[in-house]
């Protein structure tokens, strides 16, 4: 199994450097069907923030593209689960999918998450400072 880095992952998903992303597709496809890839949940918040900040794709593009590249198979997720549930609340809500994961942590670990981010204190067990 390999683990890549988010910028492997851009290359993937966007495609915006040719030669890059020749190299990524290839990397992701041939891990993919041998060992697996490991997504980590900070490379999953990473790339929503950079799908959203660098490329300004909208937030229904960035949920599509996420939730199939955690289905692909042979990528192995950490926390599927959690990050299922942040999915979920990211295309339903108005935070960024990075705090759906940050709250979705704090309510494994049992407890609550506070902010200063009005958007995502909405969210359950998450509380506005």
């Amino acid at each position: 199994m390999i683990a890549f880095d988010t910028n492997v992952l851009v290359r993937v998903l966007v495609g915006d450097d040719p030669a890059q992303t020749r190299r990524a597709e290839r990397a992701f496809v041939d891990h993919a069907r041998a060992g697996g890839v490991y997504v980590s949940l900070v490379v999953l918040a990473e790339l929503g923030w950079v799908l959203d900040a660098a490329y300004r794709w909208d937030r229904a593009t960035i949920h599509e593209r996420l939730f199939r590249l955690v289905r692909t198979r042979g990528v192995a997720v950490e926390d599927l689960e959690l990050v299922d549930g942040a999915l979920d609340a990211y295309r339903a809500g108005k935070a960024d999918f990075a705090d759906y994961l940050i709250a979705a942590k704090a309510r494994a670990a049992g407890g609550n998450l506070a902010t200063f981010d009005k958007r995502l204190s909405r969210e359950p067990d998450v509380t506005l400072l």
